[in-house]
């Protein structure tokens, strides 16, 4: 009888769960292993100290003791690994899934935090697992040209000018942020299909905080994409709205202000011939900026522009040229409470612009008082070059020079007076990259940025990174 009871419950198990089943017609499993080793030296632009990384906002740096002359050190030794697992599972109906799971974390970091004098070790979180993609795609939806995408997921527009980046290491277990490869925006996206046509409609939700819309940070993105039949030609235009009431949320003596970020602009591009690429992007800020609760509303008028060029021989090497003109505007004095405010406000941005200056005061704090954060008051030209002698090497370069088109002063100033020249600096990236198999890569890069006339010494020595990457994707 007991047997019987036994085989009765596991037809009824496999009845129930057969249907299941059969809904996923295909599951696709793939990952990859990245693993980092870093030499960074000088990024606080000042020779012969501890302090070779110093994050910004902070006294302290994650991996060396502050002042301890048992550990000065020049600049920062260390490795990083990630490891992503991603599963993918087409159903019935033109419905798909996608989990992307993630660890970040640089190797054994703070475990002696007692000798290093950090507060906490991130020891305990280096091994924790992270979700980094999960969403459900459903295409043909109520209507043929639609697909809906709800959950965690990448969005790019374009080249990523306004969105295509959102960087996050919620573990705080790692120290070169800009690296990571959580990216993900908690979204809604409705897309259109009319080719040539595409629009796209998108909700994110960026910052919660408390279960009520008074401290919320949200974005909305409409964007309308054209493929021209000739000349690998595209154009488009989109309007971005960030709503941002997490910065200056409310409290119980101060009533909450939002800072509004409304951008509009537009990009093309296209082959005048097949060895050339020629394109350009231009967008304007509009909205309100206040800094913080106490300080008055300011009116926000910002701009940005890209204008590039790529020239490709034809040439067994396939050596190329890219040239590049890029503006943000911004902010002589960040801490000014009147006038119309210029910054730039671009947090989603992909493209990096030199990969120390770049995040120089906005992950790595500069030895400078006076120093502000790019991604505005910027402005350079980039030059670009790249061979690929062998079929699975590729060497590349890029020479910036960066300057503001603001120049800085302080508070205690005359507004009227430049006390800071408009030169900051320049910066040369480059990179090796073998491919050693279809599923293994070997990459070595070097950059270095040697700060302008804006830097007065001690604070303008040059910083430099060394870094060699193993990457195993399957």
């Amino acid at each position: 009888m007991k047997l019987l009871r036994a085989l009765f419950v596991l037809a009824l198990v496999l009845a129930v769960a057969a249907p299941v089943y059969a809904e996923t017609q295909n599951v696709k499993v793939s990952g990859s292993i990245d693993a980092y080793w870093f030499y960074r030296n000088n990024f606080d632009l000042r020779d012969n100290n501890d302090i070779g990384v110093v994050p910004a906002g902070t006294t302290d740096f994650d991996h060396g003791a502050v002042g301890d002359v048992n550990y000065k050190s020049e600049g920062d030794e260390y490795f990083m690994s990630i490891t992503q697992i991603e599963v993918a599972a087409d159903l019935t109906d033109n419905v798909s899934t996608v989990i992307n799971l993630i660890n970040q974390r640089d190797w054994n970091a703070n475990s002696f935090a007692a000798i290093e004098s950090v507060a906490t070790p991130i020891a305990a979180a280096e091994f924790d697992i992270l979700l980094d993609l999960a969403y459900v795609q459903m295409k043909e939806i109520f209507y043929s040209p639609l697909t809906l995408t709800i959950g965690r997921q990448d969005l790019l527009f374009g080249r990523g000018f306004i969105i295509g980046w959102n960087p996050q290491d919620p573990q705080g277990a790692t120290q070169a942020d800009e690296f990571t490869q959580i990216q993900s925006f908690d979204a809604i996206r409705a897309t259109l299909d009319f080719n040539p046509w595409t629009l796209d409609f998108v909700y994110s939700k960026i910052d919660e905080n408390a279960h009520n819309p008074e401290d919320d940070r949200d974005l909305y993105i409409a964007n309308v994409n054209y493929k021209f039949a000739e000349y690998n030609a595209v154009a488009e235009g989109y309007f971005v709205s960030e709503i941002d009431r997490a910065t200056n949320a409310p409290t119980a003596t101060v009533s909450q202000e939002s800072n509004k970020t409304h951008t509009i602009g537009g990009r093309v591009q296209f082959d005048p011939i097949s060895q050339i690429t020629l394109g350009g992007e231009l967008a304007y800020q509009f909205g309100n900026y206040r800094a913080a609760l106490a300080n008055p509303d300011r009116d926000r008028s910002a701009w940005a522009v890209d204008i590039f060029g790529t020239y490709r021989w034809d040439y067994t090497w396939k050596p190329e040229i890219t040239l590049e003109y890029v503006l943000m505007s911004g902010e002589s004095d960040l801490s000014a409470t009147t006038a119309e405010f210029g910054g730039w406000n671009g947090p989603f941005r992909g493209p990096t612009y030199g990969w120390i200056h770049e995040y120089l005061e906005t992950y790595y704090g500069t030895a400078s008082t006076n120093d502000q954060a790019t991604g505005q008051n910027m402005e350079h030209v980039s030059v670009t070059g790249a061979i690929s002698p062998l079929e699975d090497l590729k060497l590349s370069g890029t020479f910036y020079y960066i300057w503001s088109p603001d120049d800085m002063h302080t508070t205690t100033t005359n507004p009227n007076t430049s006390v800071l020249s408009d030169e900051q600096g320049w910066e040369i990236d480059t990179s090796i990259v073998y491919a050693y198999t279809e599923d293994v890569t070997f990459s070595f890069y070097a950059n270095w940025f040697k700060p302008g006339d804006m830097y007065t010494s001690p604070d303008d020595e040059t910083a430099s990174e060394y870094i060699s990457r193993v990457t195993v994707v399957f």
